[in-house]
């Protein structure tokens, strides 16, 4: 939806109702939804350029005002798109403006630095333990990353070497292997 400022980028809505009044004038309801800077807590360093917090703030627009579609996915559609295009956002949250609570309060952090999932960061996988880590968490360039045919973390790749030290193998042995 068209903002009052042209310099700002355009508001975000779900439209719940359309309806018009004894003139002719369409008027929509709509749910809107706040990007992570209008948001009490602002712009964080986990959130996405297109993630959206869909909000308890309902409010009643001239029809007049929209300016085109876009797609809200949720969070994990949106993880598996192929090509993100200008008019795809996500949401994984939703927000309660008066208050600035955020439901679900709590949501999965990944890497050493316990961060939640930024679908805008690459990050590699450990092949062991199967956690995610961010290639600047573990000394890597992302170019270097990308490169990457396989991947331990530091923590498997020390636990292997003191199995190694104590005497235990890394692979179990069967009897027929030993001589």
């Amino acid at each position: 939806m068209r903002p009052p400022d042209n310099g700002k980028p355009p508001y975000v809505a779900r439209v719940e109702k359309i309806e018009s009044d004894s003139r002719n004038n369409v008027k929509v309801r709509v749910r809107w939804y706040y990007r992570p800077e209008e948001s009490l807590g602002g712009r964080r360093q986990f959130h996405g350029a297109k993630e959206l917090f869909l909000s308890d703030h309902y409010d009643v627009q001239s029809a007049q005002t929209i300016e085109g579609k876009c797609i809200v996915h949720s969070f994990k559609n949106y993880s598996k798109l192929e090509n993100v295009g200008a008019e795809d956002y996500f949401c994984r949250f939703e927000y309660k403006a008066v208050t600035g609570a955020f439901t679900p309060d709590r949501v999965a952090v990944y890497c050493k630095c316990e961060m939640p999932y930024n679908p805008d960061d690459l990050m590699v996988q450990c092949e062991v333990c199967k956690d995610w880590y961010h290639p600047a968490c573990v000394d890597m360039t992302i170019e270097e990353a990308k490169m990457l045919d396989h991947f331990v973390c530091f923590e498997c790749t020390e636990d292997d070497a003191k199995r190694s030290q104590n005497g235990f193998h890394s692979s179990p042995v069967s009897d027929s292997d030993e001589k």
